[in-house]
């Protein structure tokens, strides 16, 4: 479908967004749902989402005899207004905003229609607009039902971080709390002496070659502190998805891996392996964990080691993203959203001292150089503009219901936010408001998933899940009988 570039200004044309729909269960007179494929290649999941007998969405195809559509989000896939690559000019990106991007949906609402039901008004006039999406799409979800409550009439937001932040450390917090409550803790304290022996040994010129080389073998030292020690974050890179299981490259596989007392053979104690053998042997370990080279590899698209010994070693970790969906993610964070995962500085800090916000910052610079020196992209940020303009986590659009999990690290920045810089005193509640009712300010309706991590109720298995998106099922049952009401 044609989609306006810009909204304000008709003359800088159109480009073609995609979309898929099922019909497969659709009666007409019943809601269609839509299904935000967010910072991703929507035609790499639409399908799945649509027609796989595991998915969740088309659950609730079934269950509403609805018409479900993927929609896929503006710069990605093939949904973009000029090719995305390294190499776009920075003017590419003027109109990839968060504002621009929240239009796009309600301006297809408008005029969609189906040559298959030619009587059927499937605009949001004469149907029920149901918006789904999970963490940025979730976010997304959440603001078009707030500002274009004629397009949504309601939506389900799970795990969306609808707070910008450029700062976004509590993200390695979440992790720790997560690791200490899967009985983890012997882990989480020798991960951190680790990083402290890493971090010493990085002060001084000779030892930095001598510890790069240690985790990746020749040619690691070329790279600076910041970029090095970011790779070491791969063994957090399931976590979000998985929690502490993830498979072989799980961070539970990881610690079951470490806390192997080599006297005993046994499972060490809650204090972990450093106090009586020291950080630099944690270190040591670490690096011969035999997944961790096979895992930086596929994070960074490197060839460190060399792991594939027919090709040249390639250990550098500064490369920019060549992968579009990557790229554009990294300007819409870069510009608006923050999110930089910081290491969270203190006792329970999982992360090196390098990876500051300092050098999340330069990450943004390196991948968008010409964005700098032309003044597109900000110096940092524009995280304070967003929230200002969108509410952050103070919405309270009526007809949305919002999940999270209770060790998912980007909880820390939702709605469902318990840190001690987000606002205090406010109750999650399963109680269901009445349509097109907003809540007051220190009441939230949704429900924080016990022992979960990112987007648990948008995977078939969980049972959590299930009981998520009952609640959701049961409230829109509800809102439902109001369509065509006043209900914004």
């Amino acid at each position: 479908t044609q989609i306006p570039i810009d909204h304000n200004n008709a003359s800088a044309g159109t480009y073609q967004n995609r979309f898929w729909v099922s019909d497969e269960f659709y009666q007409p007179g019943n809601p269609i749902f839509v299904y935000d494929t967010g910072e991703s290649d929507g035609g790499s999941i639409a399908q799945s989402y649509l027609t796989s007998t595991l998915s969740f969405f088309r659950e609730f195809l079934i269950e509403f005899n609805a018409m479900g559509i993927a929609w896929e989000h503006r710069y990605y896939g093939n949904s973009t207004p000029a090719p995305v690559s390294y190499e776009s000019p920075p003017e590419t990106w003027q109109y990839l905003t968060t504002k621009q991007a929240l239009a796009d949906l309600p301006y297809f609402a408008s005029n969609f229609s189906r040559e298959k039901y030619p009587d059927v008004d499937l605009t949001p006039q004469g149907t029920p607009w149901i918006m789904v999406g999970g963490s940025y799409a979730g976010i997304r979800a959440a603001l078009t039902r707030k500002e274009y409550p004629e397009t949504i009439f309601a939506a389900f937001s799970s795990s969306s971080p609808v707070e910008a932040q450029v700062n976004m450390s509590a993200y390695y917090d979440q992790v720790y709390r997560g690791m200490v409550a899967s009985g983890w803790t012997n882990c989480s304290a020798d991960i951190h002496a680790a990083l402290e022996y890493i971090d010493d040994q990085l002060s001084d010129e000779d030892t930095a070659t001598s510890i790069k080389q240690l985790f990746f073998g020749s040619g690691a030292e070329t790279n600076s502190n910041g970029d090095f020690t970011a790779a070491l974050t791969a063994i957090y890179g399931y976590f979000q998805s998985y929690g502490m299981a993830g498979g072989i490259g799980g961070l539970g596989a990881f610690c079951e891996y470490l806390e192997i007392d080599p006297k005993t053979n046994g499972t060490t104690g809650p204090d972990g392996l450093a106090p009586t053998y020291g950080g630099q042997y944690v270190a040591e370990r670490w690096a011969a964990w035999p997944t961790f080279l096979e895992l930086v590899n596929l994070n960074m698209g490197t060839n460190c080691g060399p792991q594939d010994a027919s090709q040249p070693i390639d250990c550098d970790f500064s490369k920019p993203y060549g992968d579009p969906a990557a790229i554009t993610w990294t300007w819409q964070y870069c510009s608006e959203w923050g999110f930089f995962q910081a290491n969270n500085d203190g006792p329970h800090s999982l992360a090196s001292r390098y990876q500051s916000v300092e050098y999340q910052q330069e990450v943004c610079n390196r991948q968008f150089p010409d964005a700098v020196d032309k003044g597109l992209l900000p110096p940092s940020p524009r995280a304070d503009d967003v929230n200002q303009e969108f509410g952050g986590w103070t919405i309270r659009p009526s007809n949305v219901y919002f999940s999270g999990g209770e060790f998912d690290p980007w909880r820390s920045l939702s709605i469902l936010s318990t840190e001690d810089f987000a606002p205090q005193g406010v109750e999650f509640t399963s109680a269901i408001p009445a349509c097109g009712v907003q809540t007051n300010e220190d009441t939230v309706f949704g429900y924080v998933m016990q022992n979960s991590e990112h987007c648990f109720d948008f995977q078939a298995t969980p049972t959590v899940g299930k009981l998520s998106r009952g609640i959701f099922t049961s409230a829109l049952l509800q809102w439902l009988e109001c369509f065509g009401q006043d209900s914004s």
